[in-house]
């Protein structure tokens, strides 16, 4: 069994993927090359009299809520892409993160990802390198392609894609999985990814009303409604923090399990006292986690302009204090592929409220 920072693994992997830089690099520049001479053609041979010019059709400017929708997840998938640059990723990777992931679902979810497992640790080296172009080069269709097939084709790719991920490296988000909950980040980041791709790449006149507003609010509020009943419901251990002398309910596990992941100082700090807050007051945290869930939830499926500004606030800053305090920002300890879910759920909401309330002019 190799160590996931075996120096033979690490050389090979940060070789191919300096070489295949080095491509991707005269590629864009060939390209950027016969650009600007296919521009200069077109600059000549454009019409010298401003009556010639009336024929010019001028195009709309993208809807606002879809370029935040697109350009919000194309700078995380850059972002993941990076962290797949990191040199545990191929052998670490597999143990550290599929897995785990799938430590605690039913056996067929853990037979289909170990058959990921295993195909990616026959070519550790081949696969980590291909998740990191797939992914950077999705971010940067994503920027490049604001209209057109290109643009919607960049939107198919990312549901695909992250179908890929959550299947084989979220066990499906952990949804057949026990203790599923928000707090941890169910159902999962690449669903988020996927709802994203299916909405860049519908028509662009899907977004010339209000309707994908009042969809993903109410289809967010209407999640936010279902967690904090599962939150609520007894005997899943979110009730108590700490269990007797030694025990530890649900929440106050994950918080220990996360402050042991290598990070800086600061941030684990807030962890441990964060914790420390949690044994003692296990029943009044989640009593406040359910309270929110479900205010921001009724909120949110009312879909009413008035009331989605407050409830996009609550959403955000709820979601910030779980990324940080809960979820340790996602990807640190070296094999962190992405920053989990509240994150892309964030974009996703701020592109719902856009569309609520800035309807693109006719």
């Amino acid at each position: 069994h190799l160590q996931a920072n075996n120096p033979v693994v690490v050389a090979a992997f940060h070789s191919l993927l300096t070489h295949q830089m080095l491509m991707v690099g005269i590629v864009l520049f060939v390209v950027l090359l016969g650009m600007s001479v296919l521009r200069m053609v077109q600059v000549q041979h454009l019409p010298a009299s401003g009556a010639e010019m009336t024929d010019t059709v001028v195009s709309d400017p993208e809807p606002l809520a879809r370029r935040v929708l697109r350009v919000g997840f194309a700078l995380l998938w850059i972002l993941d892409g990076v962290l797949q640059i990191q040199p545990s990723m191929p052998l670490g990777l597999p143990v550290s993160v599929l897995q785990p992931a799938a430590g605690s679902s039913p056996s067929w979810v853990q037979h289909l990802v170990n058959f990921g497992v295993t195909t990616w640790t026959n070519h550790p080296v081949e696969a980590a390198v291909s998740a990191v172009w797939i992914q950077i080069a999705l971010g940067v269709l994503l920027l490049v392609a604001p209209r057109g097939r290109w643009s919607r084709f960049a939107g198919a790719v990312s549901l695909g894609w992250g179908l890929v991920i959550w299947v084989f490296g979220e066990a499906f988000g952990g949804i057949f999985a026990p203790g599923l909950s928000w707090l941890f980040g169910a159902p999962g980041a690449a669903v988020f990814y996927c709802i994203a791709g299916v909405l860049v790449a519908l028509p662009e006149r899907s977004w010339a009303s209000k309707r994908i507003g009042q969809w993903l609010f109410r289809g967010f509020g209407s999640f936010f409604v279902g967690m904090a009943v599962l939150q609520a419901w007894p005997g899943r251990g979110f009730w108590q923090g700490k269990v007797g002398h030694t025990g530890s309910g649900t929440l106050l596990s994950m918080v220990q399990q996360m402050a042991q992941t290598s990070q800086p100082h600061t941030l684990s700090s807030w962890l441990g006292s964060f914790g420390s807050f949690e044994a003692a007051h296990g029943f009044a945290v989640n009593l406040v986690v359910v309270v929110a869930l479900g205010v921001i939830g009724v909120a949110l499926c009312t879909a009413q302009p008035r009331l989605a500004r407050p409830a996009l606030i609550a959403a955000v800053v709820f979601c910030l204090a779980d990324w940080v305090l809960v979820e340790d920002l996602g990807f640190l300890g070296g094999v962190g592929t992405d920053p989990n879910s509240m994150l892309p759920m964030l974009v996703l909401l701020v592109s719902g409220y856009v569309a609520l309330v800035r309807v693109p002019a006719r």
